[in-house]
């Protein structure tokens, strides 16, 4: 202390925090100190007279004598408490207490002995007084008496071990097979103890605070604890309630005594419930018990594995629990105890005499730490429960309030997680919240606790009123109150954040806390942080109510903070929430609310003057901006915007506030028009024009943060609405006709933006104002110094990405605004003055210039070249040398804002490399183009001659080498003409931005900067890519498809944004009616729609789109155009392709989903059917056509809902799609099969389970598993069969019935279907499914079913299928069936139905189709597979009877000769026939001789068909050939000559793109290895280059889980590193010459004859110069790379990524890195992967994930191995077939090198 003072006097405080740091330092050291000697002494005999310490275990707290202070109840002795600490009264001398021990002897257990406190001099002492909150204990204090304590064992201090399991020990019980935690819990008044259901991915991760558990081992000495052996008692003590775990006799279980089941249970339940009770009848029940004395409560352990009975058991071992006093085993049922919930958790756990092996428990060691916290938890929702009863009787004292509020401010530090200094308690903020304690708060009922503080003083008490009235929280009286309660708030706005189960729990109470808004305990503040972003509360609660509420509020406070609120009420995660945007324009845009709100006007000066010149800025003094409002005291003001800025500026108050109010009114405007909010935006943009914001944003006098505000209105109001749409920057779809011969970027422009010009001109100014502050900013010494600056740069920015988006910006525009935004985000110097001289010539320099390509690019260059762009981030009138700790600073603090604005950037590069892709590929057209139109001429003039002449012919064939040939010089490289490049150094500036961009950290810009990176080495791949993508449109009614989609869409695409103007509402707004009259004038045709008064006249006169004012109307236009839409899929029942293809690429289906998600009635039957449409559209859409199924697949979660459309679209999407189904997801299987328990037995989610278990004719092994595990689950709900006594009548019923037959959606189609879906699931021979289905239907079921006389074919079909497929057609044999007399019976059955059908009259109008489809199909299945297959050779029953099997080939040769079966029916009876003879032939089986001559004849007839089949197929082949073409005319020849064509074109290409492609992307990995060559020596960014490979290798972590195709292309990148290619092709290695000349040294010369000086690159790492082949990477060897990276974390990042990722390929891509890495054996990587395993503990997952791939690969070779034996027996062997099995080889393989890599080491064989 004399230190501390000393310190103090001498220097001022700067030294005072150094200080704090020395001794905070010295006492951590001491600390470690201390525990470091504790641990020593462990085992020292402790001898009378030592001096001790007691620390008290549970709360570890020391034991200390406080002799300042009283003692609280025995006045005259000293205090004793525990400290957390403990200080010098911590210490105690040890004495004897009897004679017969002395000084200095060993103290023996149960010695009494006298504890001295070392300081205080009075003994310990237990005094007769009893506490006051704790009846029956006794004070301890330190009093001058003879008091003695008596030492008892509680454990030895050698079992004290942290691996053993020890009375004590906290621990979780985890049921290892059902994956569930034991817990206790309260459900409806009463405690349960059941094994809790988890929604989680994984069960582990639920970790809940009631399923904590005390361990006490139990021995004849009450006090004794100790370890546990596998011989010893245990007892479980629930820590959250104290209750011990017993078992106690289930009142529900059957009496004993008649071993037979209680007779009124039999007569209730159907059969199936039946079985299921059978299997779970558990004598006892868990429970919990209050008292430990309780024999019920014993249990004893039982190893899983063999143990010695006297070994201690091992903490975290398996074990299963043996009930002592009932002998019973504990088993766990899946009965739930929550039947009334919606999802049950809480299932029943109880004992039984049987041990089962699969009972077992994981006993999971629980950190002090969570059980310190829940101690704390625990007492604190004592401490509150208790006040909130005295607080709802009004007589809480002075003291009792104190605690309380120190109570609640100890809540905040604990949820908050920070430790208390004194600091404010409401100013806490929570930067990573604390799950646990957050979890802790609503399961320990302190946040219902809260609430219960929060309603109590405000209840009527019986007579005398409430104890106080919100309305006198003012008053001085009630402060401590008032405190309180904003605390309160406090604690529920910490436990609530990003965390959803406790949002909902405080939702609950929403009222409570909405009656409180507005009187300043921070409720309001509460509210809106709980409902930030979270959509689904924030549509539940707000109400009109809550809205009117906040808008009276704002109306009594005037403070800017409500408006804040509102505009935080209608947005969710940067998406508009339309219904509460319109209920709070409802009532802030309502007249009588036009007080609270300011108005703007834009004012002229002198009246006189004409308006025009006013649009010119400088007479700025014209017009100006002026704000009107009326303050509280109904008095009317009015400024100019100028002024009030000034002033403000000048520090008036008054004006300051005005303008803080406006601005948040701005905001909330903004946030109200967001996503097109019509209702919003028609009433608000009268008031705010454009012209009016444009000029307070380029208002410099105005403060920034008002301009920013000004641009985001601008951009929500009248930029992003109904003209703009959004342009597809890459357009596939192209019209032959459209396409120019000759193209450059300026011809390029202009045929895209005719139509804009009139919108152009509306933001004309608005484009301007948007470049020149963007150079301005360019401009400035360093772009991102100011930080309200930042602000308006991000809007400005955002601005200018949806103006390019809408497209504003024409081709030669965006390329000069690019080269703006890479100079604000580059950070090399470059001296400024040049870059603007250039820039004025360049815009005024004359047009000649600009006639080609290569021109502008000229142009663009000359623009930025000497400037290379910005200033290092530095201060500003330093040199850089200077501060280097200071730059760094700057840039590593840059905030969230600057991020974003970086962000919206990198959005408007990436429009623009496709913008520049899409010009590549009018490119290409245009140069086909070319090639055929001087050839097409002479094919019009020589019609007349015969077409097929050879003359014109050779005509018609373009070069297509001529056009590669060309198509090459629009890149950068060798020939460039025509390229485009991005900025003036070939590149060099964007790539180093890019690189730049990488080094942040912040994720989202790091994702954005890579794949633009990757882009950037892959244009010529990209090019090819989008090139065969390509669809031309030639024919006549090709382009009115084009034309007339084109319309429909734009029609579409404005009615549904414009939605809430149309849809009835049932509470429809008065205004709403004139609203929509005054703003639309329609005349009444639906189609033939005025102009609209807005947009000024176009030019061509096109009708522009608009949206019919007579309401009704807008539902036929939209049903009329999704009709055609679907039309266009679909014709006669065939897909047509190239019209779905055409919707894809307009983007049809974007249009329609967005349709889907309009809010509207449920009762509206227009709205519904269009609905209907919608869906029938998408269906159509994505039917037979891979492609737009994935496209739709992506959106997946819209139909994940109980609809049944949704379901039926569903079905579209994966109908046939083999990938797609077979990576569904759990959750789309468990979705459906929970809509039927939930939503009734429908047909068609059964369907769509149908669907995804076969696709292609091929089975999904994966997905039939997954079904039938979830209908299993589904149980009774689900899984309907009529097959016991009381429900077999009600199918007969039903199938006798005509009505129920017809009912497309009844009970009975659901049953069939049903039967399908189960048949569907074992087919492909399935053991696991077929096991499960045959316990779910037996034979004998099904046969008393099918043989029955009322049976209708449609049941007959999915029966027998189903028999077929799951008791003949198997993988193992079923002995049922081969055994019993059941599949004669059902073939008996056949006959009788053959004969039926042979005998039917002639006359086919009444012929039984289903019942003939049933004998033709699933008859002949069963009857040939149940004789072919190999199990049935062995069985005798066919000797017994021979009859049956005669007279089924006899009816079976009956039906081959009937005049009605279709081919594909009489073949398979063929087939039938053949194998009934063929098995008759071998097990010798006289067949009549009649018969068996007919089947000969038979099989020598079917011969010779195939053989005359064959002839006839090769005679009409021969005579097509040429008369095809005489046909057809010479035009539409012609063009069926362009789509072919262009098809050799793309193959071409590829074949010429490829080397380049090659060396491209080659290209990347130099720069990746060596960026900091792109910076200039000595430059900041130089030396931080170091750290960019780990950057990048941290970041690819990360991306596993959202981005996948990006992850994967980072580690084939790392992979390429490695990868050493030494030979490119000529062309290829020329390339990349070029190009590492270009990045590298910035030789912007297009020659490759450039002498490259030899200090080019790093000697060190041998850059070398060029000579040679290209060796650019030869010096640097292999091992040098591989050390590198794995400096930089490559291992990690491979073991990391193979330990946790769940995506296959960046699995097998993570493998293959880690081999590279490790190939050649190299030992340092060797090591450093051992590290990887051993020291960071990684090994024993990561060899689980490679065991558990391998298997499954090994599975899937397997299975896929099976399914080709099955084809090769039909004939049907798919190339599909033959990738899988080769996959999961190379799958397997690779994990097995990666291992042998990793061991096979020459000089590590020690370490492994």
């Amino acid at each position: 202390k004399q230190y501390w003072k000393a310190k103090q006097a001498k220097q001022g405080n700067h030294t005072e925090a150094a200080l704090l740091k020395k001794l905070q330092h010295a006492a951590e050291l001491e600390q470690k100190q201390n525990e470091c000697e504790n641990r020593k002494l462990l085992g020292e005999i402790v001898k009378y007279s030592n001096v001790i310490q007691l620390l008290h275990i549970k709360s570890n707290k020391y034991l200390t004598v406080n002799k300042r202070l009283p003692a609280l109840l025995e006045k005259n002795a000293m205090r004793v408490s525990l400290d957390a600490a403990g200080n010098e009264g911590s210490w105690f001398y040890i004495q004897p207490f009897w004679k017969l021990r002395s000084e200095g002897d060993n103290i023996v257990v149960g010695d009494k002995v006298v504890l001295m406190p070392v300081n205080a001099g009075q003994p310990l002492h237990a005094s007769n007084i009893e506490l006051l909150d704790n009846p029956g204990c006794k004070e301890v204090n330190a009093v001058n008496c003879n008091t003695s304590w008596k030492i008892t064992l509680f454990m030895k201090y050698s079992c004290y071990r942290e691996d053993v399991l020890k009375g004590g020990d906290v621990v979780r019980l985890f049921h290892a097979e059902q994956e569930k935690f034991l817990t206790c819990d309260e459900y409806q008044k009463k405690q349960h103890i059941f094994l809790r259901t988890t929604l989680r991915q994984s069960a582990t991760s639920a970790t809940s605070s009631k399923a904590l558990w005390e361990i006490e081992v139990v021995h004849h000495d009450p006090c004794r604890g100790g370890a546990g052996q596998w011989n010893s008692l245990f007892r479980f003590k629930h820590l959250a309630t104290g209750n011990y775990l017993a078992a106690e006799l289930n009142p529900h279980y059957p009496d004993g005594s008649n071993g037979g089941k209680a007779p009124q249970i039999d007569g209730e339940l159907p059969a199936s419930k039946k079985k299921r009770q059978a299997g779970e009848k558990i004598m006892y029940t868990l429970v919990s018990v209050p008292h430990g004395n309780d024999i019920a409560s014993l249990f004893e352990l039982d190893a899983t594995t063999l143990q010695r009975a006297d070994c201690l058991v091992p903490r975290n071992s398996y074990v299963r629990l043996r009930h002592l006093c009932t002998n019973t085993w504990v088993t766990s049922t899946s009965i739930p105890i929550d039947k009334d919930e919606e999802r049950p958790v809480m299932l029943k756990i109880g004992t039984c005499q049987t041990k089962e092996d699969k009972e077992a428990f994981a006993i999971v060691s629980v950190p002090l730490s969570e059980v310190r916290d829940l101690d704390f938890a625990n007492d604190a929702n004592k401490v509150l429960a208790s006040s909130v009863k005295t607080l709802e009787n009004g007589s809480i004292s002075q003291n009792e309030r104190r605690f309380v509020t120190k109570l609640l401010e100890d809540l905040i530090f604990f949820v908050a997680d920070v430790p208390n200094n004194g600091q404010e308690v409401l100013d806490v903020v929570v930067t990573k919240p604390n799950r646990e304690r957050q979890k802790l708060m609503r399961e320990q009922n302190i946040l219902a606790q809260i609430f219960g503080i929060l309603k109590a003083p405000f209840k009527d008490k019986a007579g005398e009123g409430a104890m106080l009235r919100l309305e006198d929280l003012g008053d001085q009286r009630y402060a401590p109150y008032k405190y309180i309660l904003r605390l309160c708030y406090r604690v529920l706005r910490h436990s609530q954040q990003d965390y959803r189960k406790n949002q909902e729990y405080i939702a609950k109470n929403f009222c409570i806390m909405q009656s409180q808004i507005g009187y300043d305990i921070l409720a309001e503040d509460t509210i809106t942080a709980l409902l930030h972003n979270n959509r689904k509360l924030l549509e539940k609660h707000i109400t009109a109510k809550e809205i009117e509420t906040f808008v009276n509020l704002l109306r009594r406070n005037r403070e800017p903070r409500f408006l804040d609120y509102l505009s935080d009420l209608c947005v969710s995660n940067t998406t508009a929430i339309p219904v509460t945007q319109e209920l709070i324009c409802k009532y802030m845009l309502s007249p009588g609310n036009a007080d609270i709100l300011i108005r703007t006007k834009l004012v002229s000066m002198q009246m006189d003057a004409p308006l025009e010149c006013s649009t010119l800025s400088d007479d700025i003094d014209e017009e100006e901006v002026w704000l009107y409002w009326i303050d509280s005291n109904k008095e009317p003001h009015g400024k100019a915007i100028r002024h009030l800025a000034q002033e403000a500026k000048e520090g008036s108050k008054s004006d300051l506030e005005v303008l803080t109010y406006y601005r948040y009114q701005l905001n909330l405007f903004a946030r109200m028009c967001l996503d097109r909010q019509y209702l919003a935006i028609n009433q608000i943009s009268t008031q705010l024009s454009i012209d009016l914001i444009l000029r307070c944003v380029s208002d410099e006098s105005l403060p920034y943060d008002l301009r920013a505000s000004f641009c985001r209105l601008m951009l929500h109001m009248h930029v992003d609405r109904d003209p703009q749409e959004t342009v597809v920057p890459v357009k596939y779809a192209r019209l032959w006709t459209e396409i120019p011969t000759k193209i450059t970027i300026h011809e390029y422009d202009s045929f895209t933006d005719s139509s804009r010009n009139d919108m152009k001109r509306k933001f004309a100014l608005t484009m301007e104002f948007v470049e020149e502050y963007l150079k301005e900013v360019v401009n400035q010494p360093f772009p991102f110094g100011d930080k309200d600056k930042n602000k308006l740069t991000f809007e400005v920015v955002h601005l200018a990405r949806n103006l390019i988006y809408f497209g504003f910006y024409s081709f030669s525009e965006l390329l000069r605004l690019t080269r703006t935004l890479l100079a604000i985000l580059d950070i090399v110097q470059g001296p400024v003055l040049s870059y603007f001289e250039r820039l004025s010539k360049f815009q005024d320099g004359g047009n000649n210039v600009m006639r080609t390509i290569h021109g502008v690019g000229e142009m663009m260059t000359q623009m930025v070249l000497s400037r290379g762009s910005i200033f290092p981030v530095a201060v500003p009138d330093a040199p850089p040398s200077i501060h280097p700790s200071k730059q760094l600073s700057t840039v590593e603090s840059e905030d969230i804002t600057v991020m974003d604005t970086k962000l919206k950037i990198i959005e408007i590069l990436q429009f623009i490399l496709s913008v520049r892709l899409d010009y590549r590929i009018s490119y290409m057209l245009s140069i086909y183009k070319k090639e055929f139109g001087e050839s097409s001429e002479n094919v019009d003039s020589s019609i007349a001659s015969p077409p097929d002449s050879p003359v014109i012919t050779s005509a018609v064939v373009p070069d297509i080498d001529e056009i590669a040939a060309q198509a090459e010089t629009m890149f950068a490289g060798r020939k460039e003409k025509n390229a485009v490049q991005l900025d003036d150094e070939g590149g060099r500036t964007f790539l180093r931005v890019l690189i730049h961009l990488i080094m942040h950290d912040y994720p989202p810009l790091l994702s954005g900067a890579l794949h633009l990176l990757f882009k950037h080495f892959s244009q010529r791949a990209e090019v090819l890519q989008a090139f065969k993508q390509v669809q031309l449109l030639v024919s006549n009614q090709d382009v009115d498809n084009y034309k007339q989609i084109k319309a429909d869409l734009d029609q579409l695409r404005l009615t549904v944004e414009k939605s809430e103007l149309w849809v009835d509402k049932n509470s429809s707004y008065e205004s709403g009616g004139e609203l929509g009259e005054s703003q639309v004038k329609g005349s009444d045709e639906p189609m033939e729609l005025q102009e609209s008064s807005i947009l000024s006249p176009v030019q061509d006169g096109i009708k522009k789109p608009q949206i019919d004012s007579n309401k009704s109307n807008n539902y036929n236009i939209v049903m009329e155009i999704l009709i055609r839409l679907s039309k266009l899929c679909i014709q006669n029942k065939k897909c047509r392709n190239q019209q779905q293809r055409l919707l894809k690429n307009m983007g049809a289906h974007c249009v329609v989903l967005d349709l889907l998600q309009i809010p509207y009635e449920k009762t509206d039957d227009k709205m519904n059917e269009v609905m209907n449409l919608a869906h029938m559209f998408l269906q159509n859409f994505c039917r037979g056509n891979p492609q737009n199924q994935v496209l739709l697949h992506k959106h997946i979660n819209l139909f994940l809902t109980p609809g049944l459309l949704e379901a039926e679209t569903m079905r579209h999407i994966f109908t046939n799609n083999y990938h797609l189904c077979n990576e569904i997801s759990e959750r789309a299987v468990q979705h459906f099969v929970h809509c039927i328990e939930t939503h009734g037995r429908h047909v068609e989610y059964l369907r769509f389970l149908q669907t995804i278990v076969k696709a292609d004719g091929k089975y999904v092994k994966k997905c039939q598993d997954m079904v039938m595990t979830e209908l299993v689950n589904g149980g009774e709900d689900v899984l309907v069969f009529y097959n016991d006594r009381a429900s077999f009548p009600i199918l007969l019923q039903m199938m006798s019935s005509e009505r129920d037959r017809v009912d497309e959606s009844g009970a009975l189609a659901y049953h069939i279907t049903l039967v399908e879906l189960l048949a569907a699931c074992t087919e492909g021979k399935n053991v696991y499914t077929e096991i499960k289905c045959n316990s779910l239907l037996p034979l004998d079921d099904i046969v008393r079913v099918v043989t029955h006389d009322d049976c209708i074919p449609e049941v007959k079909i999915a029966y027998v299928n189903f028999v077929n497929h799951c008791y003949v057609d198997t993988e193992v044999e079923m002995k049922e069936i081969y055994a019993s007399n059941h599949i004669w019976k059902l073939f008996e059955g056949f006959l009788v139905d053959m004969a039926r059908v042979c005998n039917t009259t002639t006359d086919r109008k009444h012929a039984d189709t289903s019942l003939e489809k049933y004998v033709t199909e699933p008859v002949m299945n069963i009857v040939s597979g149940f004789f072919s297959s190999p199990f049935s050779d062995n069985t005798t029953s066919l000797q017994t009877h021979q009859p049956v099997f005669i007279q089924l080939l006899q009816s079976a040769f009956r039906i081959y000769n009937c005049t009605w079966p279709t081919p594909t029916q009489k073949s398979s009876v063929e087939s039938c026939i053949k194998t009934l003879a063929e098995v008759a032939k071998n097990r010798g089986i006289a067949i009549p001789v009649d018969l068996d001559s007919q089947v000969n004849t038979l099989f020598m007839k079917s011969h010779t068909n195939m053989i005359q089949r064959a002839a006839m197929g090769w005679r009409m082949s021969a005579r097509s050939g040429p008369r095809f073409k005489e046909a057809l005319g010479g035009p539409a020849w012609d063009y069926r000559n362009i789509i072919e064509k262009l098809q050799d074109v793309v193959a071409s290409l590829e074949q010429q793109f490829s080397p380049m492609m090659q060396a491209e992307f080659s290209v990347l990995v130099d720069v990746l290895h060596s960026p900091e060559l792109l910076f200039p020596e000595g430059s900041d960014a130089r030396i931080r280059c170091g750290a960019f490979m780990s950057k990048l290798i941290n970041h690819t972590k990360r991306l596993m889980e959202k981005e996948e195709k990006l992850c994967i292309k980072i580690l084939q990148t790392l992979r390429e590193m490695l990868d050493k290619k030494e030979s490119f092709v000529e062309e290829g290695s020329i390339l990349r010459k070029i190009l590492l000349n270009r990045y590298f040294k910035g030789d912007h010369g297009s020659t490759v004859s450039s002498p490259v000086s030899s200090s080019y690159g790093k000697t060190a790492q041998g850059g070398g110069s060029f000579s040679g082949q290209d060796s650019d990477k030869s010096g640097v060897s292999m091992h040098e790379i591989q050390c590198l990276l794995d400096k930089e974390g490559a291992s990690e990042l491979v073991t990391d990524v193979i330990v946790s990722t769940k995506n296959d390929r960046i699995f097998s891509e993570a493998i293959l890195l880690g081999i590279a890495l490790l190939e050649g054996g190299n030992t340092q990587i060797q090591y450093s992967f051992y590290q990887q395993l051993n020291e960071q503990k990684k090994s024993e997952k990561f060899f689980k994930v490679l065991y558990d791939r391998m298997k499954t690969a090994q599975q899937e070779i397997r299975a896929t191995v099976t399914v080709n034996t099955v084809d090769l027996g039909t004939k049907k062997k798919d190339e599909d077939n033959d990738v899988t099995v080769s996959l999961p080889k190379k799958r397997g393989n690779k994990e097995g090198v990666a291992l042998a890599a990793v061991l096979q080491t020459p000089g590590r064989s020690r370490a492994c």
